[in-house]
C-alpha cells in the first residue's frame, strides 16, 4: 500500500459516522478548554475549520515547477556556463503563497500554531513525491536552516517541525532521508547588523536579497559531501536567493544538487537596488 493509498483509507475512515461523531466531540471539548478560531476565515472553535482545510488540500493537490518566477535561482547543473543556455534549478512547489495556504503558513511560522504542521505536512509530501526522480534512489533532503534570531523569537523551527511530521508519518518517498547539513557562518559584526534590517529578507528587493545572504551558509569542507545527491527544502520561494545560497554551500562541499522543493511559491518582490 502506497503512502497516498493510506491517506485515502484514512480519509474514508474520517467520513464514517462514528469517526465524525468522535471528532466532533473532541472539537467541542477543545473549544471549551482552549478557545481558538480558524486562522483563515475566523470561524470559532477551530484552528483550521473543515471547509478551509478542504480548500487548502485542493490548492496543493497538483505540485508544479515554480522556478520561472524566481530570477535568482542558480543553474540546474553546477558546471553550466551562464553565458550559454541557462536552465534554472527546478523547484517543485505544493501550491501558491496566497489565500488559505499563505495564512496557514504564517500562523504556523509566526503565531505559534504548531499544530498546523499536521496540515502542511501532507502538502509538502505531495511535492516531494512529485520531484523528478523522487523514489528512484538514495536522496538526501536538506532543509534551509532557520536563523538563530528566528529560533529565539519563535522557540522552534517551523520547517523542521513540518518535515519531522512528514518523516514520522511515513510520508517520505522511498530512499529519501532528512539530514540537517546546512548551517550559518559566523559573519562579521557589520554584516550581521545589515542582515538584521527591518523585516529581514522580506523587506528587501531581489538584488539586495542576494547580497544579504551570499556566503552566509556552510555545509562542511570541500569534498565532504562528494557523491551525495541532495534535494534542498524551504518553506516559501520568492526570488530564490535563499535557495541559491543553500545550493552554493552544498555544491562547495561536493554535493550533487539538481532540484529543490517548497511548500509555497510567491511572486518575486520588485527588483529594488
Amino acid at each position: 500500500m502506497t503512502v497516498f493509498e493510506r491517506f485515502e483509507r484514512f480519509e474514508r475512515w474520517l467520513a464514517h459516522p462514528g469517526a465524525v461523531a468522535l471528532l466532533q466531540a473532541g472539537r467541542e471539548l477543545r473549544a471549551v478548554l482552549l478557545p481558538v478560531c480558524c486562522v483563515v476565515c475566523g470561524r470559532p472553535d477551530e484552528p483550521l475549520c473543515p471547509p478551509c482545510a478542504g480548500e487548502l488540500r485542493r490548492s496543493t493537490l497538483r505540485p508544479f515547477n515554480a522556478a520561472a518566477g524566481a530570477g535568482l535561482l542558480p543553474a540546474q547543473c553546477a558546471d553550466t556556463d551562464p553565458e550559454e543556455d541557462f536552465h534554472p534549478l527546478p523547484v517543485t512547489a505544493s501550491g501558491y503563497y496566497r489565500s488559505g495556504l499563505a495564512r496557514v503558513l504564517l500562523a504556523c511560522k509566526n503565531h505559534g500554531h504548531t499544530g498546523l504542521a499536521a496540515v502542511l505536512a501532507p502538502a509538502l509530501a505531495r511535492a516531494l513525491h512529485a520531484v523528478p526522480g523522487s523514489g528512484s534512489g538514495p536522496l538526501v533532503l536538506v532543509p534551509v536552516p532557520g536563523s538563530a534570531r528566528a529560533w529565539r523569537r519563535r522557540g522552534y523551527d517551523p520547517l523542521r517541525l513540518i518535515l519531522r511530521t512528514v518523516d514520522h508519518g511515513g510520508l517520505l518517498p522511498r530512499g529519501m532521508r532528512i539530514e540537517y547539513l546546512l548551517g550559518y557562518r559566523r559573519l562579521p559584526l557589520a554584516a550581521r547588523w545589515a542582515a538584521r534590517g527591518p523585516g529581514g529578507q522580506k523587506g528587501l528587493g531581489a538584488r539586495a536579497r542576494r547580497t544579504n545572504v551570499h556566503g552566509s551558509m556552510s555545509a562542511g569542507g570541500p569534498g565532504s559531501l562528494q557523491g551525495v545527491s541532495v534535494l534542498v527544502a524551504d518553506d516559501v520561494l520568492t526570488t530564490g536567493a535563499t535557495i541559491a545560497e543553500a545550493v552554493r554551500a552544498l555544491r562547495a562541499a561536493g554535493a550533487d544538487v539538481t532540484c529543490a522543493v517548497v511548500i509555497a511559491a510567491a511572486r518575486s518582490p520588485s527588483r529594488r537596488e
